[in-house]
């Protein structure tokens, strides 16, 4: 069963970049499930309800502008399987017509099996580094997150909340829950235990972090998205599967 959602992950990920290459808005969010959002590290972060509100912010013309011709996969590998979501990891280049890489971007895919089927639900932006030293980010964001799992278990919400970058968006399957501000942060886990953390992507202002975790005592499996955002460092969005949760019918 774990290589048929394996399949099934990379899948979802290779239609997201062939319907992007084929210019069409339509295909593309044919790609995709709702609502969808895509953390990062700059810039607003929006959630589209649906494909028709996500069709209308999409401008191709504005791409191909930039010199873009296609896009292609650097690499992509399945991180976390369950029935109703997987985590794939990814980084795709744009390249221009005569093949010369213009843009390269990591990013992690939520992929969800909701009730119109398996596509991508959220992408988790890194931002690429190049050939810069990121030790200092997975260092820093380790850190931020093992305290932040620290104040949820000692139930220190206000001190959880500050370690937190908003809009904070916990992607779900068929929804996503967000908080606009640290007013409305809450979270119904009484503990969390890391029994293993592992950065997937790291740039100078984001980095996607893979964890193994036990939310009141239940195994879990985690894509944590940290972001530098206005000088400060905050969890962004997280998503979690659990792992043992393999039954399709």
């Amino acid at each position: 069963m774990t290589a048929e959602l394996e399949k099934i992950g990379l899948d979802a990920v290779d239609k997201f970049i062939t319907t992007w290459n084929s210019r069409d808005p339509v295909a593309w969010a044919g790609s995709l499930n709702f609502p969808h959002v895509r953390p990062a590290p700059r810039g607003p972060i929006l959630v589209a309800r649906d494909a028709d509100e996500y069709v209308s912010r999409v401008d191709f013309d504005k791409v191909v502008a930039s010199g873009w011709d296609h896009s292609e996969w650097d690499y992509k590998q399945v991180l976390h399987t369950s029935a109703t979501k997987i985590h794939v990891v990814g980084q795709w280049s744009r390249y221009n017509a005569e093949g010369e890489k213009i843009l390269t971007n990591p990013v992690v895919y939520i992929v969800t099996n909701d009730d119109t089927g398996w596509g991508v639900q959220s992408r988790f932006s890194a931002d690429f580094p190049g050939d810069e030293d990121t030790s200092g980010m997975e260092a820093r964001s380790f850190k931020l997150i093992e305290t932040w799992a620290l104040h949820i278990t000692n139930g220190y919400r206000d001190a959880a909340s500050e370690l937190v970058n908003y809009p904070f968006f916990e992607v779900e399957v068929g929804a996503i829950d967000g908080t606009p501000d640290a007013s409305g942060y809450a979270t119904s886990w009484s503990s969390i235990t890391i029994d293993s953390m592992m950065s997937v992507q790291s740039g100078l202002q984001s980095i996607n972090v893979a964890a193994e975790l036990r939310i009141d005592d239940k195994p879990m499996q985690a894509v944590i998205n940290v972001t530098l955002r206005d000088d400060h460092l905050g969890i962004q969005a997280i998503s979690l599967l659990d792992p043992a949760n393999r039954d399709q019918s």
